[in-house]
């Protein structure tokens, strides 16, 4: 924590070393001017900075130097108003009071042309990045775009961050075509056919509940130039290494942008290591969004058996030896008699294998050992989605909306183990059958307030089919001959809810919604297992432990209130949630009523900045993952069942957060958090040397304190942001080894690094940073301390208008391993055939060919070392057509 305070001081006495020029934009008839462009200009009209008047006109503008200056005033229809400025010593405010705007006549106002060329616009809730502007011809798809957008993140798993919130969905042309599944849009579509990123704040998928629910979602949408509209283009990608290597990429996009019709065509393959598949993953799973429009927001797709590992804490660009395959088809047509239709269909089909050497070291009263294990996994998985919806509008009064989705998932796993020089081998295979069907119906009785209907049923269906040669019955039956497993494993889930909500605004900032609903599921789960010998033969033991028929049905009768307002600078609310929960647990019932208070409040001004606090109580439950009583073998030589049964697990949590300034200019934010569990599920082990038995016990009280801290500031001289970056998280838990009494753990891990980014325009562009990550863990048994460090450069070298060259250097430190640094060094030369619309590039990943890589781990009783395979050096050669 000493930390985030130095650097808050650092940032605070920064900040506070600039002068601030405040003043209130108004028009010839006294009216305030909203979203006015501020230009600070020193004596040659360069930009200093810029910013815009918020809605009452006002607005305050910061300056770190002295001298002479002028500020321009700009706004759309109107005159510029330029002012003389001296600034002679900092942190003396200068109030320039009311500045008056005259509107331009309407013979002027068709001879206005825009000669500057504005980067970046904010009007309202809109921010938008003109593409031209940030873009160097470089960007194979959408999503590399977005990386050089200021504000904007992109995740591993390929999700969207503006600022620290997630982004929900990513449209084009106001049209949301993979909704949570976007990741399949910015990951393969091209960008150079967009005109502009627009980043939507308060963002509503009902187009009738805009300006009256209270929406914290954050949407982008793709505006198209206008050559791009109405028009088939798309772009072919073809790439391959030597015959050696064998690695290759082939990608064809086809698309056509209207306001009436949307069609986008898809294929993508490559087995270079790329993961561009992870929207898929969000489309298969049930819509888990919390926004009025659904119900059942936690209901997951089932998984009761993972048997394959893909990687060990590592980057998948490094570790993904795969075979992906992926082709879609969406279409939406908006009808001229206000009815849309839209349809999503999707193929995938994805081959992985990972490769891990690994040595663990048990030492806990008196039982030492140490099991070394080389591990193949594979797995090969085929995925079908298909999503049909309609949507009827009545007169901007009413709608009706229903779609119906179908999922289909076949897996197959092939691993090979050698655990302490035997080979072991281990084969699964599983499908999922998911249907899922919702229907909603939304009446906006006048501007301010709307009613919204929903139904959805959900059904699924996933069987598991399981087979292993190990010596893991040999040990626990103590029979030589027990060498085969054999397990079957069926789970199945069905899900009725309804919920009807009431959404009123009283004015801007002051909100109520009031919602009642119920939720049905029932959940069956069954099990077996049975053992043979080499020759056959089946192994007769009592089954009994090995065994589960679960079924567990469930009814929530809810009521849920919502309250916000805002009084000037103040704003306060709550969200109160109640519930009668029957529950029958094979033949077990129970009935329980429960209330889950939140409550928020916070202050925001310009000078000051935002402060927010909040608090509640929630409560989780245990799914049918945790209901098993008897044992259930998951693979890798564990057992896993559960002594818990249904239950409850009631949290306390309470959040304090700070920030000042904007994304798009200099800002401080920090965030801390205080989670307290009263119940919560750890396990106790029954270790030994051939197995492992986890059986889930309940425990009190785990408590997790968790901060964050973003120090962001942009520096003209060098036109680069820079930005501090520190996190802190401690955590203790209990757990219990062979029976024995509880095991007090503490863990703590504490981030700190730097990140800089240049802009986008000149010949050299860059992005660097460096982090250290501090990890202590101590217990009852054992302690330790070990630091982990990375680092990254990316240099983009603009070497002429159609050379451009990146390069990617790597380096990470890991504590407590052999490896002292490991270092990756990518180079991409693209060449930018203007005539053809084509670009050629050579890649050339992994120069330095490292091999593999070294994690180490601790827990309070055993210490591991795990060592990944990675993609050895490779050359790739390819072309990328846009048509």
């Amino acid at each position: 924590m000493k930390f985030f305070t130095i650097l808050f001081i650092i940032f605070s006495l920064k900040i506070s070393a600039q002068t601030e020029i405040r003043g209130s934009v108004i028009d010839d008839h006294k009216r305030p001017l909203a979203s006015v462009n501020i230009i600070l200009l020193n004596s040659k009209d360069n930009i200093i900075t810029f910013v815009f008047s918020s809605k009452d006109g006002s607005f305050v503008i910061n300056s770190q130097k002295t001298g002479d200056f002028k500020l321009k005033i700009t706004a759309l229809n109107f005159h510029p108003n330029i002012l003389d400025i001296s600034i002679i010593n900092k942190n003396k405010p200068i109030d320039l009071g009311k500045i008056t705007l005259v509107q331009l006549k309407e013979t002027e106002i068709k001879e206005v042309v825009i000669s500057r060329k504005i980067p970046i616009r904010v009007k309202k809730d809109t921010i938008e990045y003109s593409v031209k502007s940030f873009s160097n011809g470089t960007e194979q798809n959408v999503e590399d775009l977005l990386k050089k957008l200021p504000g904007i993140k992109i995740d591993k798993d390929g999700k969207i961050k503006y600022g620290d919130k997630e982004v929900d969905h990513v449209l084009v042309e106001n049209d949301d075509l993979f909704e949570r599944g976007y990741q399949t849009l910015t990951q393969n579509m091209p960008s150079q056919p967009l005109k502009s990123v627009q980043v939507l704040k308060h963002y509503s998928k009902n187009k009738l509940l805009k300006g009256v629910e209270n929406s914290e979602s954050i949407a982008l949408n793709l505006t198209l130039k206008e050559d791009a509209k109405d028009q088939w283009f798309g772009s072919v990608l073809l790439a391959s290494t030597s015959y050696k290597e064998d690695m290759r990429q082939a990608k064809f996009n086809l698309m056509n942008f209207s306001k009436k019709k949307k069609f986008y065509l898809l294929f993508n393959g490559n087995n270079l290591g790329l993961d561009e598949m992870n929207g898929v993953e969000y489309l298969i799973n049930p819509s888990s969004d919390k926004d009025v429009e659904n119900v059942g927001g936690n209901i997951n797709t089932l998984s009761i058996l993972n048997l394959h590992q893909k990687n060990y804490q590592f980057e998948d660009k490094r570790t993904n030896f795969n075979n992906d395959k992926l082709a879609s088809l969406n279409y939406i047509n908006n009808f001229k008699n206000n009815w849309k239709l839209k349809f999503v269909t999707i193929f995938n089909q994805t081959e992985n294998r990972n490769f891990t050497e690994s040595l663990y070291r048990y030492n806990y009263q008196g039982l030492n050992f140490t099991n070394t294990q080389s591990k193949t996994w594979q797995q090969q998985k085929q995925n079908i989605v298909a999503k049909i919806e309609l949507v009827k509008d009545f007169k901007q009064e009413a709608s009706l909306k229903f779609y119906n989705k179908f999922s289909w998932l076949q897996e197959d796993n092939d691993n090979s183990f050698i655990f302490n020089g035997t080979p072991n081998n281990q084969l699964g295979d599983n499908r999922l059958f998911s249907s899922e069907n919702k229907a909603v119906y939304t009446k906006k009785i006048d501007s301010s307030q709307a009613f919204v209907a929903v139904v959805k049923f959900i059904s699924q269906n996933r069987p598991y089919h399981f087979r292993e040669k190990s010596n893991v019955f040999q040990s626990l039956l103590k029979n030589e001959n027990a060498q085969n497993i054999l397990e079957n494993i069926n789970s199945d889930m069905y899900f009725g809810g309804g919920k009807l909500s009431y959404l009123k605004k009283y004015a801007e900032d002051h909100n109520l919604e009031i919602q009642i609903g119920d939720e049905f599921r029932n959940n069956n789960l069954t099990s077996d297992i049975s053992v043979f010998s080499d020759s056959g033969s089946e192994i007769n033991f009592e089954k009994s432990a090995f065994k589960n028929n679960i079924h567990f049905r469930q009814n929530k009768l809810f009521a849920q209130g919502k309250y916000n307002r805002k009084i000037k600078k103040l704003s306060f609310g709550g969200n109160l949630l109640t519930q009668i929960i029957s529950t029958n647990f094979n033949e077990n019932k129970d009935n329980q009523f429960i209330v889950s208070p939140i409550l928020n409040i916070s202050f925001e001004s310009k000078n000051f900045g935002s402060l927010s606090l909040s608090g509640g109580r929630s409560f989780s439950q245990t799914n049918i993952n945790d209901l098993n009583i008897n044992y259930i073998y998951s693979g890798n030589r564990s057992f896993q069942k559960s002594d818990v049964g249904f239950r409850l697990l009631p949290s306390y949590n309470f959040n304090i957060g700070y920030s000042i300034g904007s994304e798009l200019s200099d800002q401080l934010i920090f965030n801390a958090s205080y989670f307290r569990n009263e119940d919560y599920l750890s396990n106790n082990v029954i270790v030994n040397p051939d197995y492992s038995l986890f059986q889930k016990i309940l425990v009190k009280n785990n408590h997790n304190i968790s901060g964050n801290l973003q120090a962001k500031r942009y520096i003209k001289f060098i036109s680069s942001r820079f930005s501090l970056i520190g996190s802190y998280f401690n955590s203790d838990y209990q757990n219990s080894v062979n029976k024995q009494p509880l095991i007090t753990t503490k863990f703590s891990n504490a981030k700190a690094g730097f990140e800089m980014k240049s802009g986008w325009t000149k010949f050299l562009n860059y992005e660097l940073g460096y982090n250290f990550t501090f990890n202590n863990i101590r217990s009852d048994i054992n302690s330790n301390k070990y630091t982990d460090q990375k680092g990254f450069v990316n240099l983009y070298f603009r070497i002429s208008q159609v050379f451009n060259l990146l390069s990617n250097y790597e380096i990470y430190r890991y504590g407590s391993t052999a490896q002292r640094s490991i270092q990756f060094l990518d180079l991409n030369l693209d060449y930018k055939w203007t005539k053809y619309k084509m670009n050629l590039f050579i890649k050339g990943n992994n120069l330095l060919n490292v091999r593999s890589i070294q994690r180490y781990s601790i827990d309070n009783i055993s210490e591991s070392l795990y060592t990944q395979r990675l993609i050895s050096r490779n050359i790739l050669f390819g072309i990328n057509k846009n048509f």
